[in-house]
């Protein structure tokens, strides 16, 4: 079975391994440094009594239940039977302890040194037996079984804590790992909510504008398509028109002019959504780079897009007017072009009976529908994609621009803000 790793399984373990293998370690080390005390307590009161008394060949001393002789064979039996005279080594403790003293306390001990001080030589053991005759055994555990209890209790204690500091910690990550699992789009306004540590809480806010990066490219996404949607519905229908116009036309025989005029006009509605693709993906990447201007006649270019537009008013009695002045502006042509043309396809595409008015004076180009069936609400008149499309171009390029209503229908005025070009005088 595959365990997938967790951060809580593996901080839990990791602080629980360490801790107990530190204890254990400072527990041994325990254990051995009081036997090592023993030892050294043991050997320093031997050498404190070694030379206290005379002592001669054959006659040792007993002087605070310790035995000093002059020979090993002066030393009590008990002693050299457990101990060996060749494992003697000058100034330092040879012991023997019979029993496990981490079970119980030890049934019988013996300790002997051998000392020599200017050549006097003593030898001192000790010995400590269980029993009737000897001393009386302890009816508490050995000291050392305290430094175990202490040590378990450390464990107990090491354990319970990291238990806690996990709880305090996990507590508030799994309630960011709720939040941000829950969190959608209506959620990416509203500010993160504390997660009681900074960390958390910088993570929070990192997840939620990360998210909200990723919905605005998807809102933008959406609106480029219904955006390339709307606007190229146009120029692709007049393409697709003309194409049949034109095999048509070349099935029945019709001259050649005839067929290049319509042979223009797919070519001119291929421009156009050429041109309408690179100014929908300028405006959906908020590109700072400035769209490519040239010079536009902007009243051949309302008198084209009426036309293409026409359609719209099929089945309609609406009649349309047109007054344009001769105006020539440096303008970006495709922007230009989704601007006017949006503005013309909602006044056309919103009046059902009435008449549309287009007037164009310098830079000031007006559109003026008047909406004469009855039953219309006034309020939807003059409103769509392609106006929301060409509120956005029209703020991008700083245009003036409004849009109000009237008794039946709406009165647009675009100011563009192009370089004027003068026509040239007659005759030149």
């Amino acid at each position: 079975m595959n365990i997938r790793p967790s951060l809580k399984r593996y901080f839990l373990v990791s602080v629980l391994v360490t801790g107990i293998v530190t204890i254990a370690a400072m527990t041994y080390v325990s254990y051995h440094f009081y036997f090592l005390g023993v030892d050294f307590s043991t050997s320093d009161f031997m050498r404190a009594n070694a030379y206290r008394v005379a002592v001669s060949d054959g006659k040792p001393r007993e002087i605070g239940g310790f035995t000093v002789a002059t020979r090993w064979q002066d030393l009590p039996t008990a002693v050299r039977s457990h101990l060996h005279e060749s494992d003697l080594v000058e100034d330092r403790l040879l012991k023997f302890v019979d029993g496990n003293p981490l079970l119980s306390p030890p049934k019988t001990r013996y300790f002997a040194i051998k000392l020599n001080r200017g050549g006097e030589l003593r030898y001192v053991s000790s010995m400590f037996e269980g029993g009737p005759e000897g001393l009386e055994e302890p009816k508490e555990p050995p000291q050392f079984f305290h430094i175990f209890a202490i040590a378990l209790g450390a464990i107990f204690l090491f354990s319970l804590v990291p238990v806690l500091l996990l709880r305090k910690i996990a507590t508030p990550v799994e309630h960011l790992t709720r939040w941000a699992g829950n969190l959608g789009p209506e959620e990416l306004d509203k500010p993160a909510p504390e997660f009681h540590f900074s960390e958390l809480d910088s993570l929070a806010s990192l997840v939620r504008s990360s998210l909200r990066s990723v919905q605005e490219s998807v809102n933008r996404e959406k609106l480029f398509l219904g955006h390339a949607s709307h606007e190229l519905r146009t120029p692709i229908a007049v393409t697709r028109a003309n194409s049949e116009l034109l095999r048509k036309m070349i099935d029945k025989g019709i001259g050649t002019a005839r067929q290049l005029e319509v042979l223009e006009r797919i070519e001119r509605a291929s421009l156009t959504m050429t041109d309408l693709t690179e100014t929908l993906l300028w405006l959906n990447r908020h590109s700072d780079k400035a769209l490519p201007t040239s010079e536009v006649a902007v009243d051949g270019m309302i008198e084209k897009l009426t036309e293409e537009l026409s359609y719209l008013l099929s089945g309609k009695k609406v009649e349309v007017s047109i007054s344009c002045e001769p105006t020539t502006l440096v303008l970006p042509e495709a922007l230009c072009r989704i601007v006017i043309a949006n503005m013309i396809r909602n006044a056309f595409q919103y009046t059902y009976s009435g008449r549309v008015e287009i007037r164009l004076a310098g830079k000031r180009l007006e559109i003026i529908n008047f909406n004469e069936t009855e039953g219309r609400s006034t309020d939807e008149l003059g409103f769509g994609l392609g106006l929301e499309l060409s509120e956005r171009l029209l703020g991008q390029q700083r245009w003036g621009y409004s849009n109000t209503a009237t008794g039946a229908g709406r009165h647009v005025v675009i100011e563009f803000g192009g370089k004027g070009i003068r026509p040239e005088p007659a005759g030149h």
